[in-house]
């Protein structure tokens, strides 16, 4: 899949200010730019998408021989890719082209020379949908430094079942959290299969599904932080909830064994063995199987995202995150530019549609694509699902230097979950609200030494009291 995984951050780190704390410390112990190989050795592109491997091998010779110039491609699986490209940053080897895994605010990217400007011609331009490229995500004083090709309407907590093993146990699919928890013990009890399996092992990945369940269960903002008043707010009974339906289940003995420890993989490596009701997965969870077992994907169905009682889903993403960088020291600047202008062709947007990975920018491509119907479904689900957040980076470019200088928090989140599900944390409300209170803490600390180094930033930047649940945030 299209993993950053999410060091998996989450895929979670295309979709605009996603991750920034949990990476903020990153350019400080790589920082200075880096210089790639010389003219002689080609274009270098890595990424971290486990479900394109095969498609951008392909897209890699067909651009080296329409650009003459040899083009390497090269993935990296998502929980090494930070790592290797921190070593390669460190001997001044970083590629030309790489994608976005480390979630850190632009300016600081550009400020430490990670990444260069990207020169797109008027017809690459005219060819992104309205909205895509927006200032302080994508582009800086209307420079464009980092290139969105995945659209960012899209959940990630989606439910997957079986759907062999719904027609022999029987049972709908389900919407609510009650109507799961009937689900898994009716496979229970039916005792051919195990109920569900999950990443638990990925605290990053957990976080993620987490984070997702909250918003869809109505809470009024992403990642903890509430978009109205601008504070962190983890405590809040949409997460408790979800938090307890994920320590139910595991309880109750529906996880099939091993899922403690499961990393992205093995989680869905045994869901798609096909002796494994549910899993809560991306909409990407077609592509990874299609690459562990290519059989099961006739089985493959889904609910879309769980919400408590079966309500309406509502899900806010910001403004579409780079997909790719250019390296700050690329020599070969105008050939990395004609590729990165390919990815903006419908061809290629139509290669990621049939991958079953992350969603093309253009959602539309999906419709025409060979996909398997479950995939369409949810893209189309997402048009309908999916509204644009506020951003303190958007409507104040200087929030960004804030966000540059959070401190990350450990334990997170995904630790947490970890911790209760396990019996090694007890008081669950209590350490969420200490968490709450260290991010809270970390972002004045954060806009403090912003705005002593002269930044026009406040906490008043995050705070937006205008915004809509299921409206699309205008500023």
């Amino acid at each position: 899949m299209l993993e950053i995984s999410r060091l998996q951050i989450s895929r979670r780190t295309f979709v605009g200010g996603v991750g920034v704390s949990a990476l903020a410390g990153l350019l400080a112990a790589c920082t200075g730019p880096s210089t790639a190989p010389g003219p002689g050795a080609g274009i270098r592109w890595w990424d971290h998408f486990g479900g394109l491997q095969e498609q951008h091998k392909a897209w890699a010779a067909a651009q080296a021989e329409r650009l003459g110039v040899a083009v390497e491609y090269s993935y990296n699986e998502p929980g090494r890719a930070l790592e290797a490209l921190q070593l390669a940053n460190q001997s001044k080897q970083l590629p030309d082209v790489y994608s976005n895994i480390m979630g850190l605010p632009l300016p600081a990217l550009v400020d430490s020379g990670w990444v260069s400007p990207i020169e797109l011609s008027d017809e690459a331009l005219g060819r992104l949908p309205e909205g895509t490229l927006v200032e302080g995500i994508s582009m800086l004083d209307g420079v464009v430094y980092g290139l969105p090709s995945l659209s960012d309407r899209q959940y990630w907590a989606c439910t997957w079942y079986n759907s062999e093993i719904a027609g022999s146990v029987g049972f709908e699919p389900p919407r609510s959290y009650d109507e799961l928890r009937a689900a898994l013990q009716s496979i229970a009890d039916d005792g051919q299969f195990a109920p569900m399996t999950l990443a638990l092992g990925a605290s990053e990945r957990i976080r993620d599904q987490v984070d997702d369940l909250a918003q869809a269960a109505g809470f009024p903002g992403w990642q903890g932080l509430r978009y109205d008043t601008g504070e962190y707010a983890y405590d809040d009974d949409t997460y408790v909830n979800a938090i307890e339906l994920l320590k139910e289940i595991s309880d109750n003995g529906w996880l099939l064994p091993g899922t403690n420890s499961f990393q992205i993989p093995d989680a869905r490596g045994r869901w798609a063995a096909g002796n494994v009701g549910f899993a809560i997965d991306g909409p990407w969870a077609p592509g990874g199987v299609r690459a562990l077992n290519e059989a099961h994907l006739p089985k493959m169905a889904t609910a879309g995202e769980l919400t408590p009682e079966g309500e309406d889903l509502v899900i806010t993403r910001g403004a579409p995150a780079p997909t790719w960088f250019v390296a700050g020291n690329t020599p070969h600047a105008d050939d990395v530019n004609k590729l990165l202008e390919s990815f903006t062709q419908d061809d290629y947007q139509a290669v990621l549609a049939e991958a079953m990975d992350q969603p093309p920018l253009n959602l539309d491509t999906v419709a025409d694509a060979d996909v398997i119907e479950p995939y369409a479904w949810l893209v189309e689900d997402f048009k309908k699902r999916v509204f644009r957040a506020p951003q303190p980076q958007v409507r104040n470019g200087a929030a960004n230097e804030a966000l540059a200088l959070i401190t990350p928090v450990a334990p997170h989140l995904g630790d947490i979950i970890q911790g209760y599900l396990g019996g090694d944390v007890t008081d669950l409300k209590g350490e969420l609200v200490k968490l709450s209170a260290t991010f809270d803490k970390n972002l004045d600390q954060a806009i403090d030494k912003a705005s002593g180094a002269g930044a026009k930033v406040s906490r008043d930047d995050w705070a937006f009291s205008d915004w809509q649940r299921g409206v699309d945030y205008a500023y």
